[in-house]
Parts: structure tokens; sequence; C-alpha cells
């Protein structure tokens, strides 16, 4: 994740081979050998972190509390994918091949050491994992739901193939 000024992007950063605006807002991509990352702006804002007393398969020790996190921030569009590891890290340690597929078996200190090698194509990214709240703000979508899309999980939300 690039580092996060306090006001909206200005466009383009140095290390932004695309950019945009959708439906979803704006975007920045970074082409790294070959491989393109779209990175997406999440605004600052309050959240309710954590599950409320009355969602399903809560667990007892979790807290709902109020997040403000009063800086924007770029996040990955998507998980990281075995071709942008093999891009970056010239090696695919995935046991369940595919370009696409995102990356596993790959351990926090492992992901270290990408973040840093991918930074160093350019040091202005000051690439890092999100924190848990970053993480579960921009999940949430401005939803107050268990999940983005509503309060249940079904095959029609997800992509189950049975494994």
């Amino acid at each position: 994740m690039p580092q996060h000024p306090k006001s909206p992007p200005i466009f383009p950063y140095p290390w932004a081979s695309s950019w945009g605006e959708d439906q979803y807002g704006l975007w920045m991509g970074l082409d790294y050998n070959g491989v393109q990352v779209v990175f997406r702006w999440i605004e600052p804002g309050s959240f309710m972190m954590g599950s409320s007393e009355d969602e399903k398969w809560r667990y007892d020790d979790e807290e709902y509390q109020e997040v403000t996190l009063p800086q924007g921030f770029w996040l990955a569009e998507a998980a990281v994918t075995q071709a942008l590891w093999e891009a970056v890290m010239s090696d695919n340690p995935s046991r369940f091949k595919g370009k696409d597929l995102p990356v596993e078996t790959v351990s926090w200190d492992d992901c270290q050491v990408f973040l840093e090698k991918m930074s160093g194509h350019h040091p202005e990214l000051a690439l890092r994992l999100p924190w848990e709240a970053e993480w579960e703000y921009a999940c949430r979508a401005g939803t107050e739901t268990a999940f983005n899309f509503g309060s249940e999980l079904s095959l029609n939300e997800v992509h189950y193939t049975g494994l």
C-alpha cells in the first residue's frame, strides 16, 4: 500500500502508469515488469469496527468500537497475484498455480521482502501491509452489516468450488 496523504491524491503520482475515476472512486495503476497492479483511493472516515452483539458467529471477546481513520490511503484492489509475485521475487511458491490466482504459502516475512523489493522499483511508494482497521474499513465499503453485501453469506455472494 503506497504512502497515504492527508487529502485526496493529485494526479498522477510518479509511480502511476494509468489513473482514473469510475463508479468505485479514484484508482491508479502501476506496471511492474509487465504486470499491472491497481490501487484504489480509500477516503478518510469513521466506522464501527468489529461485530455487533447481535451478529451471527460473533466471538464473545470481540469489541464493537468506533474507529476513525483521519487520512485516506491507497489499497491494492486485489490480492497479490502469482504473476506479480514472480515479477518481483523471480519465483512462485504457490501450490495452486495460475498467474491470475493469489499467491499463497508465503509468510509475513516473505511479504515484507516482497514489499521492500517492489518499493525499491519506486521508492516513493513506501509499500506496506494495511492495518487491521484500514482493511476492515475498506472491506465494509460504507456498510454496517457483517458483509458489504448484507448480513448473510450464501453461494450467490462468494466464489466457491467445494475444495
